[in-house]
């Protein structure tokens, strides 16, 4: 019994959230072709690993619907995590998100004006500062607090909406993101 209500609650939440999704070009691409091939590439990609051993992947791909010979750019957003749930076991997700290629220069202009140069900032006691970025199917978000840092990734689109990644290890990574992005806008 535990079982079915665990999966009708998972379809009510799937439900619900495919009405309130906002897909990136890059999506509406793969959903509409028949046959679609996916490189990614990893040489120019940007990983991050938490202390949980939760990862985020930043890919720049190249896109193509083989039945109508086309393609296009996109940046897959590839996390991974621990779920945990009352009453049952803990499990790990994988999921995607996409950030379609007209997304990219806003995202760019995030990293450079307002996350890297203040990668070596602090704010004082009690003081908070954050900086936000949200596209169609990624929320992206850079808090300093006190001394301490904190980059965080939220997939708009999971199937768990409370589950997202964050590091504090891992913030002085964050220019890699942006390399990956310039990589990205070459080739588009």
């Amino acid at each position: 019994m535990k079982k079915i209500y665990l999966l009708f609650l998972l379809f009510l939440s799937a439900t619900v959230s495919a009405q309130n999704e906002k897909l990136s070009s890059a999506s509406e691409f793969i959903d509409r072709s028949s046959f679609i091939q996916i490189n990614l590439d990893e040489n120019e990609s940007a990983v991050f690993k938490s202390g949980w051993n939760e990862t985020v992947q930043f890919y720049p791909a190249e896109i193509i619907d083989l039945k109508q010979n086309t393609k296009m750019y996109g940046l897959n957003v590839t996390a991974e995590y621990l779920v945990t749930q009352q009453n049952a076991d803990n499990f790990r997700v994988k999921e995607d998100a996409w950030i379609g290629i007209e997304e990219i220069g806003d995202m760019v202009v995030w990293l450079e004006e307002y996350v890297i140069p203040n990668l070596n900032n602090t704010t004082g006691k009690k003081k908070t500062v954050k900086y936000i970025f949200n596209s169609n199917e990624l929320t992206l978000k850079f808090e300093i607090y006190d001394n301490k840092q904190v980059f965080s990734v939220q997939l708009n689109n999971s199937m768990f909406p409370d589950k997202y990644f964050w590091t504090e290890a891992r913030v002085k990574e964050i220019p890699k993101v942006l390399e990956t992005l310039r990589y990205l806008l070459t080739k588009a």
